[in-house]
């Protein structure tokens, strides 16, 4: 079986006798112009095969793209969920050949068996089993599982080949609801506690591949908390079984198996061409988010000197002191498996630095690191008054020049492990935490003012007042208070 990644939720599958079009959103934008297909991909129309059975798993504009559907042929038989919209809309395109099925349907189209498998959001969706002669393939595509929906998937088919997953915990509404904006610790631990139930030979993250565009953009950096390479690392230690078979499957990537054998191609698909690799736009940051950090240089300090310093700081003045306290202050950092990443916002950009702490080679390295889960965010000009010794933290944290938070966690089989006694301290707070440095400042603000009103400071007829020291012996009766109050 052959299993082709067109972008986000679109696939074109292979078995044995028949090829399947699922989802097909063909071009972008799409989703009424909010999204782009992320990682960026472009889909070579005339070159898309014939297929015999289209799949449309649910109405969401992301699935069931209308452009799409009008440029394909009609003549195909076309499989949904029992859903009067898409049913409708499908006839006065020009399809005639529709199948609505409900949960746990099984079909045999020549030697393939389908089946669809329940999902517990109850918008009419499904999820969508492939099997032929090489394996069983599971597409969950957007489905919510509970345990008992993979019990009834296991029964029928007890070993699934490859696992097209769901993975990302969206938070889609969360802002607009004023809802919280944390890390969805609850939703993403289910997500690998089900994976670990279903125990695939191979894992792919499946659908939630796109990013908002425009006047949506911003939204990027709230609605997907996990990147797609700490997906495929999380879903190693849940189900260590199938460490080997991860695969990220991008636009135009190509996963075929027969039973437990893969090969995995990138770019392996002739109708798709991955573009560009933009998920760094994805990034979550929730203290981003509404107000982007910028760096305004209100002191205008000089561009190439505050690069050079503040470069030299992180690299070799940071470096240094995580090394001297990797066993004291930074040891529950390498416990936990911490990768801490430093953002650095300049005038005319943004730079960034990691570190590891899982390596035995601590250093703060130049870079993003995908993985990082203990992130620090400050401007360049504020780094550099604080190396200048001309600012302090007070301006610095009140003013929301420097933010922080972390996505910290452990992965075991039976999903996620969290940190609730552990603090991880934010490296870059300590590299500047100098007793010396308030002293510094406020001496440096006597020598600015003391001057300031001369002639008050000599006036001769300043009032004396003295002093002097009264114990009194206070009590306070708490019962007799109330007692009188409530009278």
């Amino acid at each position: 079986m052959k299993i082709s990644m067109i972008g986000h939720a679109s696939i074109f599958v292979e078995t044995q006798d028949h090829k399947f079009l699922m989802d097909p959103v063909l071009w972008d934008p799409h989703q009424e112009g909010l999204f782009d297909v992320c990682p960026q991909r472009e889909v070579i129309h005339d070159l898309i095969p014939e297929f015999d059975v289209l799949i449309i798993s649910h109405k969401h504009l992301d699935h069931f793209d209308i452009r799409s559907l009008a440029y394909l042929p009609k003549d195909v038989e076309v499989i949904i969920p029992k859903d009067s919209l898409i049913e409708r809309s499908l006839r006065k395109l020009g399809y005639s050949k529709i199948y609505p099925l409900g949960d746990f349907r099984q079909l045999k189209i020549g030697n393939t068996k389908i089946m669809t498998t329940r999902s517990e959001n109850r918008v009419p969706e499904f999820g969508v089993i492939f099997a032929d002669e090489t394996g069983v393939f599971w597409n969950c595509v957007d489905t919510e599982l509970i345990p008992p929906t993979i019990a009834t998937v296991l029964e029928h088919y007890p070993k699934i080949n490859f696992l097209l997953a769901t993975w990302q915990p969206m938070m889609e509404s969360n802002f607009q609801s004023n809802e919280s904006l944390e890390f969805p610790y609850h939703s993403y631990g289910q997500v690998l506690y089900n994976i670990n139930l279903i125990n695939p030979v191979a894992v792919s993250p499946g659908a939630n591949a796109f990013k908002y565009i425009d006047g949506g953009s911003w939204l990027n950096q709230i609605v997907f908390p996990v990147t797609r390479e700490k997906f495929c690392e999380d879903v190693g230690k849940v189900c260590p079984s199938v460490e080997n078979n991860v695969f990220p499957l991008e636009p135009s990537d190509t996963v075929e198996f027969n039973h437990n054998q893969f090969v995995y191609t990138p770019s392996g698909c002739e109708f798709v061409k991955k573009i560009k690799d933009d998920r760094e736009e994805l990034d979550f940051s929730p203290v981003n988010v509404g107000n982007s950090l910028v760096d305004n240089n209100l002191d205008n300090y000089d561009l190439l000197e505050m690069e050079e310093a503040i470069a030299h700081k992180i690299e070799i003045d940071l470096t240094q002191l995580i090394q001297e306290q990797q066993d004291k202050i930074f040891l529950e950092h390498q416990r936990w498996n911490v990768i801490y990443q430093l953002e650095v916002v300049f005038p005319n950009g943004v730079q960034k630095w990691y570190c590891d702490f899982s390596q035995k080679s601590l250093k703060m390295e130049k870079g993003r690191n995908p993985l990082a889960n203990l992130l620090s965010y400050t401007t360049a000009s504020g780094f550099y008054s604080l190396i200048q010794k001309t600012k302090g933290w007070d301006y610095m944290g009140l003013g929301g020049y420097h933010r922080s938070y972390n996505k910290i966690y452990q992965v075991v089989p039976l999903g996620l492990v969290l940190p609730h006694y552990v603090q991880f301290p934010d490296p870059f707070s300590i590299l500047f935490a100098e007793e010396d440095l308030e002293i510094i400042m406020r001496d440096r603000e006597i020598e600015q003012w003391k001057d300031c009103h001369p002639n008050y400071a000599s006036n001769s007829q300043t009032k004396k007042v003295k002093l002097a020291s009264v114990d009194s012996d206070l009590t306070f009766n708490a019962s007799d208070w109330l007692k009188s109050s409530v009278h």
